[in-house]
């Protein structure tokens, strides 16, 4: 059916999105999101419309993961993946300290250092060199880099040393 967007288990993260063949023999580039490392011991991945696939074998070329899978054993099976995108168990992703998983922070509250807030996290942008949140003020988003000192993650919210009118109203 056209338009059909298929369930993903509750379990799962997005990892990236397979992007292009690597070579003849079904190796398959991955548009990461987050940090490439992290996806090196992964032992199976999440396609949709697909299932479970086992993998293989994850290398990095640079620093694109390129994935091995069971059952993709051709440049033309890779290819078949083109834009498809790949999902993991949350626990098969190694995070490093002071790292997080986009959905854990969409939905958190954004204050000031005084305490006032300035909004709530309403999502994330991952432009392959800086993560940026979009911060939900009064109707409106405000792109803010994640980037410390300015940004810090705190257990509960998220504290934001906003240079100045970023987050003016007028």
């Amino acid at each position: 059916m056209l338009g059909v967007q298929p369930m993903i288990p509750d379990d799962l993260i997005q990892i990236g999105a397979f992007t292009a063949p690597h070579g003849l023999h079904g190796a398959i580039k991955l548009r990461a999101i987050g940090q490439p490392d992290a996806l090196l011991e992964l032992r199976r991945v999440y396609i949709p419309n697909k299932g479970w696939l086992g993998v293989k074998q994850v290398v990095l070329h640079d620093v694109v993961p390129v994935l091995m899978l069971a059952g993709v054993n051709s440049r033309e099976d890779a290819l078949a993946l083109h834009s498809v995108d790949v999902y993991a168990e949350k626990m098969a992703v190694h995070l490093e300290p002071d790292t997080f998983y986009y959905h854990d922070l969409i939905g958190r509250s954004v204050i000031a250092p005084d305490g006032s807030s300035l909004g709530v996290i309403a999502s994330m942008i991952d432009t392959g060199v800086q993560d940026i949140l979009v911060v939900r003020h009064n109707e409106r988003d405000v792109l803010v880099p994640l980037q410390a000192p300015y940004v810090r993650v705190l257990k509960e919210n998220i504290e934001i040393e906003p240079i100045s009118g970023l987050f003016d109203d007028s």
